[in-house]
C-alpha cells in the first residue's frame, strides 16, 4: 500500500493549450501527491531523483545540486530550480540524511518525499515515473509547458553547470537532452587494470560508432561531437515534450531508455550533449538492473577469465550506418527503422569481432571518410541500391521500398553485453 494521496486533477488542467489535453489529464491523474509546497512562480527547472538506501552517496549529490551555477559561473537563482527527492522503500538512514541536508542547504529548494511502494512496484522504474509525473503536474499548475524536467541518480554528481547546460541545449532548439555520464575519476582510477581497459575500449567503440553515424546520417539538432547515452543519470525533457511522448512508460528497469524512445518516436528532437556532464559511482552492486554496475561487473568477469569482448564488426556497422544514411536522405521527415539505428547487442553470428580490433578499423574508416562530402560517402550505397542490393534491409521491406516503420531502437547501451 502506498503512503501517498492523488493530486486533485481539477487544479492541474487549467490553461492547457499547447499539448494534448487528454494526455495531460491522464498524466495529472496518475501523479501522486507528495505533500509538496506549491511550486515557486519563477520555477523553470525541476530536478527529480529516486533514492533507495543511498545513505553513503546522497550528500555528494545534494551538495552538487546546491552549488549549481550558470554558464558565467554565477550561482543559479534559487527560485529558478528545485529538487524533488523520492525516498522509496528505504531501510537505512537515507531519510535522516536527507532531512539533515535540507537543514544544511536552506537556500536550495529541496523537497523530500517518502513512499512505500507495494512489492510489484518497488523498483526504480515506478519511482522515476512517479517523479516525472509530479514534476509535470507542477509545471502544468504554473501553465509552463517549456518547464524543464531533469533527472539524475542518487549515486551521481552533476557538474556545477549541469542545469545551465541542459537549459542552453533546450534553448538551442531541442526538446530533450541526454547528458554525458562519466565515472568518478577517483573510482575509475581504482578499477582493476583489466576492467579499466575494457571500460575505456567501450567508450572508444561507442564514440567511434557515433562519429561514423554522424558521417553517414548527420542530424542537424544532434551533431557530432555527441555520445550514445540517454540514461537515468542525466536526462532532461520539457513538460510539453513529455506530454507529447505520452509520459514515461512503466518499466522495472531501462525506464530511461523507454522514455528516450517515446520522446523520439513522438517526433521530438533529442540532443546527446557532450557539454552536459554527470559523474557517477563505479560500484559493482547497483540499484537498477542493467545499469553501469552490471556493466562493470561483466567487464570484471571478462577480464578475470581473459575472455574476448565481441561487438558488431566494423564492416557490419559501416554497412548498417551507410544504409541508414541513404534511408534518411530519402525519408527526411520520417523516423528510421530500428534495424538501421540499433547497434545489435549481442551481434549476430558472422557479424561479431573483438572490440579492440574493431575500434582500430572504425578509426581508420572515419579518418578516410572525414574529408569527403556526404554525397560521396553515400555513393557506394546508392550504387548498390540501384542494382537491387541492400546492405541491410529492415524486416518486411522489399528492395526499392521505403520503410515507414515509426520506431527508433535503443542506441548503443552503456554495457558491452
Amino acid at each position: 500500500m502506498r503512503r501517498a494521496r492523488f493530486f486533485c486533477v481539477g487544479a492541474l488542467i487549467e490553461g492547457r493549450n499547447r499539448v494534448s489535453a487528454v494526455m495531460e489529464r491522464v498524466l495529472a491523474a496518475r501523479a501522486l501527491d507528495f505533500g509538496l509546497p506549491a511550486p515557486h512562480p519563477l520555477l523553470r527547472s525541476c530536478v527529480v531523483v529516486p533514492a533507495r538506501n543511498e545513505e553513503a552517496t546522497l550528500a555528494l549529490l545534494i551538495t552538487a545540486l546546491a552549488g549549481q551555477r550558470d554558464l558565467r559561473g554565477t550561482p543559479l537563482d534559487a527560485a529558478s530550480y528545485e529538487v524533488i527527492l523520492l525516498l522509496n522503500n528505504c531501510t537505512d538512514r537515507t531519510a535522516e540524511i536527507a532531512r539533515e541536508l535540507q537543514q544544511r542547504y536552506t537556500r536550495l529548494q529541496l523537497h523530500v518525499a517518502e513512499v512505500l511502494f507495494a512489492p510489484h512496484e518497488a523498483h526504480v522504474g515506478r519511482a522515476r515515473q512517479a517523479l516525472f509525473e509530479v514534476a509535470f503536474a507542477r509545471f502544468q499548475f504554473l501553465d509552463r509547458p517549456a518547464g524543464l524536467i531533469l533527472t539524475t541518480d542518487a549515486d551521481s554528481r552533476p557538474a556545477a553547470d549541469w542545469i545551465a547546460q541542459n537549459e542552453a541545449e533546450i534553448a538551442a532548439g531541442v526538446d530533450g537532452v541526454g547528458g554525458r555520464i562519466l565515472l568518478e575519476p577517483a573510482e575509475q582510477a581504482t578499477l582493476p587494470k583489466g576492467v579499466r581497459r575494457l571500460f575505456l575500449l567501450d567508450i572508444g567503440y561507442r564514440r567511434a560508432l557515433e562519429e561514423l553515424r554522424s558521417l553517414y546520417a548527420p542530424e542537424a539538432h544532434d551533431p557530432f561531437p555527441r555520445h550514445h547515452q540517454h540514461f537515468g543519470a542525466s536526462i532532461a525533457v520539457t513538460a510539453a515534450a513529455y506530454a507529447k511522448a505520452g509520459g514515461m512508460p512503466l518499466k522495472r528497469s531501462s525506464e530511461d531508455v523507454a522514455l528516450y524512445r517515446a520522446i523520439v518516436e513522438s517526433g521530438a528532437r533529442f540532443r546527446h550533449s557532450h557539454r552536459v556532464r554527470v559523474y557517477t559511482s563505479g560500484r559493482m552492486i547497483g540499484r537498477a538492473e542493467g545499469g553501469l554496475a552490471d556493466a562493470i561487473g561483466w567487464w570484471h568477469a571478462r577480464a578475470r577469465d581473459a575472455a574476448p569482448v565481441l561487438v558488431e564488426a566494423a564492416a557490419a556497422a559501416e554497412a548498417r550506418l551507410l544504409q541508414l544514411g541513404l534511408w534518411c536522405r530519402d525519408n527526411p521527415e520520417k523516423i528510421p527503422p530500428a534495424t538501421l539505428v540499433v547497434t545489435p547487442d549481442p551481434p549476430p553470428s558472422g557479424q561479431a569481432a573483438e572490440i579492440h580490433a574493431t575500434l582500430r578499423t572504425l578509426r581508420k574508416r572515419i579518418e578516410a571518410l572525414r574529408p569527403l562530402s556526404l554525397a560521396a560517402r553515400l555513393e557506394p550505397a546508392r550504387r548498390r541500391r540501384s542494382r537491387g542490393i541492400f546492405l541491410v534491409r529492415p524486416p518486411g521491406v522489399s528492395p526499392g521500398e521505403s520503410s515507414a516503420t515509426n520506431v527508433t531502437g535503443r542506441d548503443a547501451c552503456a554495457t558491452a553485453r
